[in-house]
């Protein structure tokens, strides 16, 4: 088991085996062996000569992932230390790297999950979130001290220790959303043309990139902002609907099937289309651990539409057969 371990620290191990590995580890006396283990790889591993953060190497498939971030080509100018570690939670694999940037003497953590994975985190502050699939988010080493800020590109929830004196915040881009203590989740993809922000319980302010008030939510209440016309709505909702996402539930209520899809190729990495016929079909169900072939199967029942594999990717088309009968 010595061999597995470090296996799992140089992330040589494929996602069956880190299943049985975590397993394992939940099992009699393993951690204080996987610590062990833990303790002596680092000590052998790490740079010595470099005071401010270790230079661990975690195998070739992680240095090939450090070395095609976009971030790392745009600072070519700057020196930087990294340091990424694997970590298996709520059935995911979490990457997270720190850098380390001696001009401003600041070093952000950021912390990602691939397209088909869920993972979670403990922040500094004790804070907790849960980070969907194609997340990215990222903190600075003065989180806990002197702010709470923290970067999210795609969905999140977070369950925020109560600091009055320190808000909580998180820079969406467009919008900043401002709470002392709270669980609430945020919704930012790239491909989407809204930002949302569901309140699950306590309270928070929604502030634009100037800091300007926007809105304040109350429990069960949503605000949902669209980047093209720089609007924003308040809603009231059941939040499970928008954050059950952490426990494995999708709920889906009216949402046309070219929204759908974008949801679906996060969850189950998976390229979708659709023709153009069929795009504004609107799909209401739930899904828990069902397969992606036992979806598509329901949906075929409940509307118009065969989903036909075409090499890599699941087209969705218009069966006409169905719309008459």
């Amino acid at each position: 088991m010595e061999k597995k371990i470090q296996q799992y620290l140089e992330g040589e191990l494929s996602n069956e085996e880190q299943r049985e590995l975590l397993h394992w580890l939940q099992t009699g006396n393993n951690q204080s062996v996987f610590d062990s283990v833990k303790t002596d790889w680092w000590a052998k591993n790490a740079d010595p000569s470099d005071h401010n953060l270790a230079q661990i190497r975690l195998g070739k498939r992680i240095r090939e992932k450090q070395q095609s971030a976009n971030y790392f080509k745009l600072m070519q100018l700057y020196k930087y230390a990294a340091i990424a570690l694997l970590i298996i939670g709520l059935g995911g694999i979490l990457t997270v790297m720190s850098l380390s940037y001696p001009e401003t003497e600041l070093k952000y953590t950021e912390a990602h999950t691939d397209y088909g994975q869920v993972s979670g985190m403990t922040l500094p502050d004790g804070s907790e979130v849960w980070i969907n699939a194609g997340t990215k988010l990222r903190y600075n080493n003065q989180y806990g001290i002197s702010n709470r800020d923290i970067k999210v590109e795609g969905e999140a929830f977070f369950s925020v220790t109560k600091d009055k004196k320190t808000p909580f915040i998180v820079d969406m881009g467009s919008l900043k959303v401002e709470v002392t203590g709270t669980r609430f989740g945020v919704s930012n993809y790239n491909d989407s043309g809204t930002m949302e922000v569901v309140l699950e319980e306590g309270s928070v302010n929604i502030r634009s990139e100037n800091n300007k008030l926007l809105e304040q939510l109350a429990p069960e209440e949503m605000a949902r902002f669209n980047k093209k016309e720089m609007t924003i709505e308040k809603l009231k909702v059941n939040p499970v609907h928008y954050t059950s996402w952490r426990n494995g539930t999708m709920h889906i209520f009216e949402l046309p099937l070219e929204q759908l899809i974008l949801k679906f190729e996060k969850r189950f990495n998976q390229k979708f289309e659709a023709d153009q016929q069929v795009k504004s079909i609107p799909f209401t169900f739930s899904i828990e651990g069902e397969s992606l072939s036992e979806v598509l199967h329901l949906m075929e029942k409940i509307a118009p539409v065969n989903a036909v594999q075409e090499g890599e990717t699941i087209q969705f088309k218009y069966d006409s057969l169905k719309r008459a009968n």
